[in-house]
């Protein structure tokens, strides 16, 4: 009995003693301001982190739009190096085309990097150039010449290009095509012989290439078993072409129907962008990529003749071989002993006289096809591609850049880039000669370069 009154007695103090609450309370706040200062902390590391990462992509940005600048400035540097050669025919004689296309094809990586085998002066003038350069980061600056693709807006049919206006007819509902196009692919092999047309040289190619890819991939093949050419073809040129203008093609009808089903409204004026192509019925981004690297949509005076593409071999030359393709490059870009074509008379040559696949008459019939369908052949590139890459820390900033370069041509200069003009009738070969002679001497004049499009990755 008295134990049990004790252990009641012991119980009752320790309820009754309250020193524990004040550390329990104690405890409490503690473990609060901790967790307080902790989500704090963290809070305080992200916005730091955020606000380097900022940084870092601003300064990459700077990067980028500095090297495309630089790039810009190449150009005209370019510009500016070719006018002067073309004024005058003693330095033009001096300076082969390739030499002066270092003026811009040269690639540019910042900081400037060194061979194990660079001397002690060139690796102190680095080191001096990037002290003084006052650039942080790092940048990667390319410029590629694109002037070897097919432009496709020249598929548009332009109403006040290619219609005669009729007073009596303001609408144009009775207008007769003054080059008359029904629109129908002709799927015959031989067909790209006989009509060199913009949309008969895109099936043809793009008929090769998928082909191609059929037979090495066959997953390829079973995502694109039943390709409709012709309507592809069609809802591109209904995409852009003026507004009911394709009233002859036959095809129209069909094309209507495919952009009201997705719906989409067609745009009845030229491509301005490659992604334009992702909206097209049919199109998609396989068949896009295939075509990517001989067609285009930026504007362009001509192919240009050194970077000809083995598919637009085929076009200007459908009677020609694998072998005699492998032939041409290798004659072209032979590293030893490269040839620079100046003109389409140094390809005729190598078609007519070195490899005699056509007779002389049949090549500029052929090139005469290609002129009145609005693509023509040259040496001289006006179409860039600028890639500007900015790196700072571990942010990246890409700008991709399309350039056009305007070319002025001679007065007497052939639209097919050469400067033979016709001769005319009853014109003696002497008088013939001294004006063919006249026409070579007006310099062909480049203007300012000027881009067309940015794309930022």
């Amino acid at each position: 009995m008295e134990i049990k009154r004790h252990c009641l007695r012991d119980v009752k103090k320790i309820l009754s003693n309250e020193s524990g609450v004040a550390l329990m309370m104690i405890m409490t706040a503690i473990i609060l301001l901790m967790a307080i200062y902790g989500e704090f902390t963290f809070e305080s590391k992200i916005s730091r982190i955020k606000a380097t990462n900022v940084m870092d992509r601003s300064q990459a940005k700077l990067l980028a739009e500095s090297g495309l600048q630089m790039a810009m400035t190449r150009l005209k540097l370019y510009k500016e190096a070719f006018n002067k050669l073309e004024s005058n025919e003693t330095a033009k004689s001096q300076v082969p085309p390739q030499l002066l296309n270092q003026l811009w094809e040269v690639p540019f990586i910042f900081p400037i990097p060194l061979g194990a085998g660079a001397s002690g002066a060139i690796k102190d003038t680095v080191q001096k150039f990037t002290e003084d350069s006052l650039l942080e980061g790092s940048m990667r600056v390319t410029v590629t010449n694109i002037s070897n693709r097919m432009n496709l807006n020249l598929l548009r049919f332009d109403t006040a290009k290619k219609r005669p206006y009729d007073p009596a007819d303001p609408q144009g509902q009775n207008l007769i095509d003054e080059d008359p196009n029904d629109g129908i692919i002709d799927a015959s092999p031989s067909a790209i012989q006989n009509n060199v047309s913009v949309d008969q040289s895109l099936y043809f190619i793009l008929k090769r290439l998928v082909d191609e890819k059929k037979e090495k991939d066959e997953d390829f093949e079973q995502r694109n078993a039943n390709i409709n050419y012709q309507e592809l073809i069609t809802n591109l040129k209904f995409y852009i072409s003026d507004y009911q203008s394709l009233m002859t093609d036959p095809m129209s009808g069909r094309a209507e129907a495919d952009f009201q089903r997705i719906p989409l409204a067609p745009k009845y004026g030229p491509l301005s962008s490659s992604s334009e192509l992702f909206a097209i019925p049919g199109w998609n981004d396989e068949l896009i990529e295939l075509i990517q690297n001989e067609f285009s949509v930026y504007p362009s005076a001509q192919i240009d003749l050194n970077k000809l593409t083995a598919n637009m071999l085929r076009i200007l030359v459908p009677s020609i071989d694998d072998e005699q393709i492998r032939s041409f490059f290798e004659y072209r870009d032979n590293p030893e002993q490269p040839k620079f074509f100046n003109s389409i008379e140094d390809l005729k040559r190598w078609v007519v006289e070195i490899e005699r696949i056509v007779a002389d008459t049949v090549f500029d019939e052929r090139i005469e096809k290609f002129t009145k369908a609005g693509v023509t052949f040259g040496s001289n590139p006006n179409l860039f591609k600028i890639i500007s890459e900015g790196l700072y820390n571990r942010s990246t900033y890409t700008l991709v850049a399309y350039v056009y370069m305007p070319k002025q041509e001679s007065a007497g200069t052939t639209p097919n880039g050469t400067t033979k003009p016709p001769k005319n009738s009853g014109e003696s070969e002497a008088d013939y000669q001294k004006r063919t002679q006249a026409v070579a001497k007006q310099p062909t004049q480049l203007l300012e370069p000027r881009i067309i499009e940015i794309q930022i990755n």
